[in-house]
């Protein structure tokens, strides 16, 4: 059984792993449109290829546990064609994801065919969706016969959540020094966030401050 919701703070920041970048979206479909790093670069890097690596990345997020982890990963040794053609939906949800939320932070309307995407992907999911108890609530959790689809299922609930109950407005794009594009969901009081990170790009950014103030005030 998987939930949307069984994203815990013990997972935000660093994630589970080393092996996936930084946890820093504040929303699980915002982390997973960041699985590219330097977006915005000449070159960025990819960090799912495979559906295996889709599975390794839920449980980097805390999305599925071992047990389950290990599950997928089996099913997905017998199932090889059927997960290849997942891996290529979950590429273009992500993607759609990403257009999504990437227009809205730049105060745009988001493209049609990038919201039916997300809606695509989230509807046949309600057939095995449950209502179940989640600390004072209650969320959405699945169980069926076809597992392997449930991370995406998830991903998309995460996506139409966001758009439906969440304050969109709090969601942004981080610029970095014009090479980041990660997006986040800002929770700070005067909405003042302007990094995915301030170690990360907020550090790289003013050091570069720093610097070229330096070279000015050396130039005769």
């Amino acid at each position: 059984m998987l939930s949307s919701e069984r994203v815990n703070k013990q997972t935000r920041g660093r994630g589970r792993t080393s092996d996936y970048p930084r946890v820093l979206g504040g929303v699980l479909c915002l982390d997973f449109a960041n699985t590219i790093d330097g977006r915005l670069s000449e070159s960025p890097e990819e960090f799912i290829n495979k559906y295996e690596d889709l599975v390794g990345w839920a449980f980097h997020v805390g999305l599925v546990d071992d047990r389950e982890r290990e599950a997928l990963l089996s099913k997905a040794k017998s199932r090889r064609s059927e997960c290849a053609a997942l891996f290529e939906r979950c590429l273009e949800l992500r993607e759609a994801i990403y257009l999504v939320f990437r227009a809205i932070a730049r105060s745009e309307a988001p493209v049609s065919h990038d919201l039916s995407r997300i809606g695509h992907e989230y509807a046949p999911g309600l057939r095995w969706a449950r209502l179940v108890p989640r600390g004072a609530n209650w969320a959405w959790s699945w169980s069926g016969d076809d597992e392997t689809t449930h991370p995406l299922w998830a991903l998309a609930d995460s996506a139409v959540e966001l758009l439906s109950h969440g304050d969109v407005s709090r969601v942004k794009e981080c610029l970095g020094a014009h090479d980041c594009g990660w997006l986040y969901y800002d929770t700070s009081r005067n909405r003042t966030r302007r990094w995915c990170s301030m170690e990360g790009c907020g550090s790289r950014v003013k050091m570069r401050r720093h610097y070229a103030r330096r070279k000015g005030s050396r130039r005769p």
